[in-house]
């Protein structure tokens, strides 16, 4: 038995980027691909899922998931987005666990998926306007008012979704944000101070209505020291974000999951070019009595 015949190699994307879960083929392929360890598991179903839920009334967070570059984190958001927006994709994931408590949010939501690149909008204008472009290709009329016009922005995101009801009934909206700590990170105080604000509005709205948000960070930033000259805004924040860490155990799984696939089958012992069946694939020996 040659040694290619024992590895199990599925090559492995470097970059998945969110925006490739708006094809439906793709989506598949990211559902069905991601491999699940069993503390992730216990995070989606523990953390993820309840939040994002809309049909037991409690006090819903927006959603952080950190991780750093390679670890996982977009295709992790593509994932959780996918399953929310098709239901048919729930029987994809590679988790028993997961696959049951699915349900709770599979094919409840219209999805808005969007990635900050090197810009100098303000978090308001980039959320808004993605959210207007998608209302409008869904067939919704609704217009946010401009900044300067507006004393908080709840009630324009209530009316916004009263619109989206209007189209979507028996769905909640789901916003998936990537890539959005280096963003932060390029603006001063003011700016800065502004964009929390208006995320803090967006995760205190996640309450009250079937808006769900979910934002991709590189850094767990309620604890980064780069943001302690605006350490009020970040605490106001905290307190309707919770965190979903993407641990390098994770990340070790995945790599031997996909990396090194052992089977029954091909689980040798192998010395020296030549290959043997482990002790427990050996035929039982005949002891004389």
């Amino acid at each position: 038995m040659k040694y290619s015949e024992l590895i199990q190699f599925q090559p492995i994307e470097s970059v998945i980027e969110l925006r490739h879960a708006n094809k439906s083929d793709k989506a598949r392929e990211l559902v069905s691909t991601y491999v699940i360890s069993a503390d992730m598991a216990d995070r989606l179903c523990g953390l993820v899922f309840p939040q994002l839920q809309y049909s037991k009334l409690q006090d819903n967070h927006g959603l952080l998931i950190v991780g750093n570059y390679g670890t996982g984190k977009s295709h992790l958001m593509s994932v959780i987005s996918s399953v929310a927006e098709n239901e048919e994709f729930s029987a994809l994931l590679t988790n028993e666990q997961v696959r049951q408590a699915a349900p709770v949010i599979a094919g409840k939501f219209k999805v808005v998926r969007l990635e900050i690149g090197s810009t100098e909008m303000s978090l308001r204008d980039i959320i808004t306007g993605h959210l207007e472009e998608k209302l409008t290709e869904w067939g919704v009329t609704f217009q946010f008012p401009q900044a300067d016009k507006v004393r908080e922005n709840k009630t324009s995101l209530e009316a916004m979704m009263g619109a989206f009801h209007k189209k979507f009934p028996n769905h909640g909206l789901l916003l998936v944000v990537d890539e959005m700590l280096d963003y932060l990170r390029s603006h001063n105080d003011k700016p800065l101070i502004l964009d929390l604000g208006f995320l803090r509005e967006v995760g205190e709205v996640c309450k009250e209505l079937r808006f769900r948000c979910m934002a991709g960070v590189q850094e767990a930033i309620f604890d980064s020291g780069r943001f302690a000259h605006v350490a009020d805004a970040i605490s106001r924040v905290k307190d309707r974000f919770q965190q979903v860490k993407i641990a390098t155990t994770d990340v070790k799984f995945v790599v031997s999951h996909r990396l090194l696939h052992k089977t029954p089958k091909n689980y040798f012992l192998c010395d020296q070019g030549t290959c043997r069946p482990t002790r427990a694939d050996r035929p039982a020996r005949r002891h004389r009595l």
